[in-house]
């Protein structure tokens, strides 16, 4: 296989990595930015109005998901920790895209602490809840391990044999 055809796999993770890191820190800037605006106050009557003016099944589930999650007194740190979470996954995806872009040696090596230490987790919420969204997420995430585990050893291989 030439290099070309050995990369191909590599940008295209790369190129998933800054997209993922770009719109989940995009995403965080927004809710931040909407939080002093009444960010919590607007999802409560975002639920609200889902509930009571929507007929679709797939609105009515966003609702029933929605209303739990704001109509506590806890919705204000629910929001504060999704909108932290939503950065810090943001900025370690972007450190994950900019290490294997710029050939870190240890870039892949993150990717692949990253991914596995989460694999878990997927596959508990499948089972949980059994959606083709999250499978798909976990064979998405289960591919990118194996390739970059395998790319990462044989590096590793290479080097030390020299």
């Amino acid at each position: 296989m030439n290099d070309a055809g050995a990369a191909a796999p590599l940008r295209a993770i790369i190129l998933y990595k800054s997209l993922k890191a770009a719109l989940q820190l995009s995403m965080a800037l927004v809710l931040a930015i909407w939080w002093p605006l009444g960010l919590p106050r607007a999802l409560v009557h975002l639920a609200a109005w889902l509930r009571h003016h929507l007929t679709h099944g797939w609105a009515a589930h966003l609702a029933e998901l929605l209303a739990p999650l704001f109509a506590a007194e806890s919705s204000s740190r629910r929001i504060l920790f999704a909108i932290g979470a939503l950065g810090l996954d943001g900025i370690l995806t972007g450190v994950e895209g900019w290490a294997l872009h710029t050939g870190r040696t240890w870039g892949a090596w993150l990717v692949v602490a990253t991914t596995g230490s989460l694999l878990p987790f997927e596959v508990f919420e499948f089972l949980r809840v059994r959606r083709w969204s999250r499978l798909l997420i976990f064979i998405v995430n289960a591919a990118i391990l194996v390739y970059l585990a395998r790319r990462a050893w044989r590096e590793r291989k290479h080097v030390t044999s020299r």
